[in-house]
């Protein structure tokens, strides 16, 4: 069987309805799975016990430009830190991944003469919803 190279991907964000997506340039949604071990007088038992799911994101800064995610995502995480937004990954064309998220503030600044870009690592709520195609 030939190896699949997968390069179609996205990524949207959705603040208070306005949706974004051209500013990623790295997303990841990454699962800390824990299992714990107990060992029982017939030998290791294995139980999951939790699930921890954070969407990483790298992206290119957007500062003062009309409808900028830096700003929204500022704004989102001064006004509303508790209140989720919806987060979509799509890993190739059929394999979309749904979460929620909450907000951060994006860092600021960067070293000259490279472009700003902004890291952010959202903590998601509960479990991200996949559809396969």
């Amino acid at each position: 069987m030939p190896t699949t190279v997968i390069t179609g991907r996205d990524l949207v964000l959705t603040i208070a309805t306005v949706s974004y997506d051209a500013q990623a340039t790295t997303v990841s949604l990454e699962a800390d799975h824990v299992i714990e071990t107990y060992q029982t007088l017939d030998g290791r038992a294995y139980k999951a016990i939790d699930d921890s799911w954070m969407l990483n994101v790298e992206m290119l800064a957007d500062w003062g430009a009309a409808s900028s995610l830096c700003e929204s995502l500022w704004t989102a995480t001064e006004t509303a830190p508790n209140t989720t937004l919806a987060a979509s990954v799509t890993a190739v064309t059929g394999a979309v991944f749904a979460c929620n998220i909450l907000p951060t503030f994006p860092n600021v600044g960067g070293s000259a003469p490279d472009a700003q870009t902004v890291s952010l690592s959202f903590q998601v709520v509960g479990t991200p919803t996949e559809t396969f195609s």
